[in-house]
């Protein structure tokens, strides 16, 4: 089939403690694990077996205000249990608009750990790379700017230390952070994406690679 589209059921929805992940699955090719979705997507879909494309509805966001004020995590996520150490690398793609669209790539262990490296739309409505490291509340860093409308994101963990790794195009990798998350036999990675102040999101993400295997030094990719 050319392209396959996953529907959340309204009927579905409303049978009591089922919970979206055990609703809907699906798998993408170059990774070796089913996927889970996570919250409720306006559109979610797989073309070609190794294409994912995500919506947001609008009022989404994966955030821990530092203050306290606010906690949002309706983002929706495409996720997957990851081996104890992997490479995680997709093309994020999207026409960012509104101040904090994003496409990112996960990893979430619960509510309270949790980390995101994201392609977004920063406060100053430029296309820039971010990573937000959420330990009970987020800690947010914009680190540059880009030109274009794509970003390749690599995430990289081995045991408790993770590094976030951009690129231009593929080839050529900048280390973004490095940073250590507890973490436990509950951890997922994937996909996530959200329009925290626009009337939605959509984003593509494409060139997914997966490896169980990690560089010997993680600030090198």
């Amino acid at each position: 089939m050319e392209k396959l589209i996953v529907t959340l059921l309204m009927g579905l929805l409303l049978i009591p403690g089922l919970t979206v992940a055990q609703k809907s699955k699906m798998e993408l090719k170059g990774i070796p694990f089913p996927l889970e979705i996570k919250n409720c997507p306006v559109a979610c879909s797989i073309t070609g077996d190794s294409i994912l494309e995500l919506a947001a509805a609008g009022k989404t966001n994966l955030f821990v205000s530092p203050s306290g004020r606010y906690n949002v995590q309706n983002a929706p996520m495409v996720l997957f249990t990851p081996d104890s150490d992997f490479t995680f690398v997709a093309r994020a793609t999207g026409n960012l608009e509104a101040v904090y669209d994003v496409a990112a790539l996960v990893l979430y262990q619960d509510s309270a750990y949790w980390a995101k490296f994201c392609f977004e739309n920063s406060v100053s409505k430029q296309p820039t790379i971010v990573s937000v490291v959420t330990r009970n509340y987020s800690d947010d860093c914009n680190s540059i700017t880009v030109g274009d409308s794509f970003a390749y994101l690599a995430v990289i963990k081995k045991g408790l230390e993770v590094s976030f790794h951009y690129s231009a195009d593929g080839k050529q990798w900048r280390m973004i952070r490095n940073f250590r998350l507890e973490t436990g036999k509950n951890l997922k990675i994937g996909f996530a994406v959200h329009g925290s102040r626009g009337d939605g999101f959509k984003a593509r993400f494409s060139q997914i690679r997966y490896l169980p295997t990690v560089p010997k030094d993680l600030r090198t990719f």
